[in-house]
């Protein structure tokens, strides 16, 4: 189970002067405001650990429909080794942070899941287009130069609400997650 989030860094949701006051009490545990209150940019860290919550809970749900987005339930921890990682109760997802200028970009995966070549990237919002045909163009030209195939032979398609990759008219067993957040879209697709 893979899950994704990309956070748009200069959003005004994503400042502080358009943060609730009472966000980060709702939102992150003490050890998390702890990070928060020592980094030394604490806007990159609070989204950041945002971006963990919500990548680890895509996954999450994937594995379990009834899973909920309670963020002040799901604790991320730093790991030994570069990375993060996130309890939602008793199960655990191993979150990959990456940090741009002007976003930041997490892919979950199950900690007890093995090893598995991802492919993902983060694109801009061109004005006027919506993300979601944003993202489904960016991973379709993006998987479709990685597997040597055309972008006609490869399809989006939605099970529910959580997208489904489909090549030469065929549902992958390649797990896909996309997001959208102000003008960056990102997606992450484990490798079929």
């Amino acid at each position: 189970m893979i899950g994704n989030d990309v956070v748009d860094l200069g959003d005004p949701e994503s400042r502080a002067e358009g943060r609730h006051v009472r966000f980060d009490g709702r939102v992150f545990d003490e050890t998390e405001l702890v990070l928060i209150d020592a980094a030394p940019e604490p806007e990159r860290v609070r989204w950041l650990l945002w971006a963990a919550k919500e990548s680890a809970y895509k996954a999450a749900r994937k594995e379990d429909s009834r899973t909920v987005f309670a963020p002040s339930r799901f604790h991320v921890r730093r790991e030994a080794d570069p990375g993060l990682s996130v309890s939602i109760g008793e199960r655990r997802f191993r979150v990959e942070v990456v940090v741009g200028a002007e976003h930041v970009h997490a892919v979950a995966r199950r900690a007890s899941d093995p090893p598995a070549a991802v492919c993902s990237a983060v694109g801009t919002l061109p004005e006027l287009a919506t993300g979601s045909d944003v993202v489904r163009r960016l991973a379709i030209a993006s998987l479709s130069r990685l597997l040597g195939i055309e972008p006609e032979d490869i399809a989006i398609r939605r099970d529910g609400r959580i997208p489904a990759l489909w090549l030469r008219g065929r549902r992958s067993p390649a797990d896909l997650s996309l997001s959208h957040h102000g003008r960056f879209v990102a997606f992450a697709c484990t490798l079929p």
